[in-house]
């Protein structure tokens, strides 16, 4: 009978998070990415993303199920980096979690999860995007789309990251996909770190407002094709939004969440938010802090969990 060592065992088991329930998850299942998009928190300096000690496939699925098991995880979103450079590792994760999520490039493919969301990043029309993302990265995703089987039940949504380098593009884009065989197209604003050199975020909140609006706009007239929230996107404006966020996360419903990124030692570590260390809250532009709040202000928490969890059985992905 094979014995397992005292050592073996204690370096299985995960950090320590205390014992608060995180009934949404994200892990980070490798720091590496095959693009190197420009607004990407990811490999932003004070992030705890650089190449450190690596987690086997093994040991990264064990402390996700001791991980799920302790904080009673439901929802677990895996991204990288590029998550499908760990395929396999991605693919046995998913029959872990109760509700999970893939985001990715979708340079790989994409994977066949019937049931699962599997969002794919795309930032604009060709033109705007690959000045993003790295030329000819438009045309390898749409081959992606178009080449997997739209009824095998995978659920497949597209993805805006919005900055100030390509939202004049916000029109055309959501005109350019309009045929794609998705089940929408959804949408998230940059998310700056304090000291923010950029060039991809607002300096002012104000100055975001009419690119909120005009997102408004082409919901109204999408209504179906946009998976995003008007009353959501309306708390974004600047004259309300720092209610969601405070400016050093204060009010962030988001803290539910727990976020799994790799650290040293080859374990995982917990960054400040999902979106790393060094955010700038007071111009917060993640989508889903405002949807979340919105959903919770209205239906309260124990229903909009609810809700949540029949939408997504009912392939019905509206955020």
């Amino acid at each position: 009978m094979k014995t397992t060592t005292v050592a073996a065992r204690n370096k299985a088991q995960p950090t320590d998070f205390g014992t608060r329930s995180f009934p949404t998850a994200l892990v980070n299942v490798t720091n590496a990415c095959n693009l190197t998009c420009k607004h990407c928190f990811v490999f932003r300096d004070d992030n705890p993303n650089s190449a450190r000690d690596k987690m086997n496939d093994e040991t990264m699925l064990e402390q996700l199920r001791i991980l799920r098991d302790k904080h009673q995880i439901k929802s677990m979103l895996f991204m990288g980096g590029e998550p499908m450079i760990r395929r396999k590792l991605v693919l046995a994760g998913l029959k872990i979690f109760e509700r999970p999520a893939i985001v990715t490039n979708g340079t790989y493919g994409i994977p066949s999860v019937p049931g699962c969301l599997v969002t794919v990043s795309l930032d604009g029309p060709r033109e705007l995007n690959d000045a993003i993302r790295g030329e000819g990265v438009f045309d390898k995703v749409r081959e992606s789309i178009f080449a997997r089987d739209p009824d095998d039940g995978t659920i497949v949504m597209l993805q805006m990251s919005i900055t100030r380098e390509n939202e004049a593009g916000l029109e055309a884009f959501v005109e350019e996909v309009r045929n794609w065989p998705v089940a929408g197209v959804a949408f998230t604003f940059y998310v700056p770190t304090r000291n923010d050199a950029s060039g991809q975020g607002w300096a002012d909140l104000r100055e975001r407002d009419p690119v909120i609006e005009r997102l408004i706009e082409l919901k109204k007239n999408n209504p179906n094709r946009i998976k995003a929230n008007i009353g959501a996107l309306k708390l974004m404006l600047s004259d309300v939004a720092l209610n969601y966020t405070g400016t050093n996360g204060e009010h962030c419903m988001m803290k539910a969440t727990l976020p799994l990124y790799m650290g040293d030692g080859g374990n995982f570590e917990r960054t400040f938010c999902c979106y790393g260390n060094d955010v700038d809250c007071s111009r917060c532009g993640a989508y889903s802090v405002f949807n979340t709040a919105y959903h919770r202000l209205e239906l309260g928490q124990e229903e909009y969990h609810h809700r949540l969890n029949y939408a997504r059985k009912a392939g019905n992905v509206d955020r």
